[in-house]
């Protein structure tokens, strides 16, 4: 009996349908291990991710560390001030002796220099020191004094540079202590001599650019005389260093 030609067609097609469905088996069964093998390390990586983040957190967590004095780090020669009202951490010091800030003039000399990256903070609290008592005319000089070695040689780096000519707080203060301290009557070239000046200035600092606009600031500062002399009373108060 002679198959008719729609009956092989079938027979066919459920050979084929068979095959097909052996090859998605044994297909299924080599990608199975396979991907639980996949999943196994995907795991073992996140995880051993997860502990060298947790052992990196543990390692580079730094203990907080200030303190409100001078001090010396009796290796290096290096004078410090580790205040909190500027720093969060600072590293703490562990061989260092206390520098007394009502002489601290006297005691840094020679060998012993200012840390050049935290010059500028340093000096600016040790200017507004002087105002402690009060300010007038005698304390702001004192302070124009102290704050002047923040643009000298002394502060300037291993290269030569001195990080404070770009520290416009610096500037400001400056100018104020200038402002309003009688005894000096040419502002202008006082500040030139006692500050040092960036090549290029930004927007707020077009008051130091020349003469002119400077003039302008200290006209504003004089005619707000009492209310500027109280927020340097209040700025040094901030700052008592034992």
């Amino acid at each position: 009996m002679i198959n008719s030609p729609d009956h092989n067609k079938r027979h066919l097609d459920r050979r084929r349908f068979i095959g097909s469905g052996l090859k998605i088996t044994l297909l299924a069964g080599l990608i199975s291990p396979l991907e639980q093998a996949c999943n196994t390390n995907t795991k073992n990586t996140d995880k051993k991710k997860t502990q060298d983040k947790s052992t990196t957190t543990q390692k580079t967590k730094r203990r907080k560390w200030t303190a409100e004095k001078l001090l010396i780090n009796a290796k290096t020669n290096v004078v410090h001030l580790p205040t909190a009202s500027f720093y969060v951490y600072y590293d703490e010091i562990k061989n260092a002796t206390n520098v007394n800030a009502a002489d601290w003039e006297k005691q840094i000399s020679g060998q012993i220099r200012f840390n050049k990256e935290r010059s500028g903070t340093i000096l600016e609290i040790l200017s507004l020191q002087k105002l402690q008592n009060g300010v007038n005319d005698n304390s702001l000089n004192s302070a124009i004094s102290t704050l002047a070695l923040a643009f000298g040689k002394d502060c300037e780096n291993a290269k030569g540079l001195n990080l404070n000519i770009k520290n416009y707080r610096l500037h400001e203060l400056m100018l104020q202590l200038i402002v309003l301290n009688n005894y000096t009557p040419f502002k202008w070239k006082t500040f030139n001599d006692m500050v040092r000046k960036p090549e290029k200035l930004g927007k707020r600092q077009s008051w130091m650019a020349d003469e002119n606009s400077f003039n302008q600031r200290v006209k504003y500062i004089q005619e707000r005389e009492s209310e500027y002399k109280s927020r340097l009373s209040k700025r040094a108060s901030k700052y008592i260093l034992t």
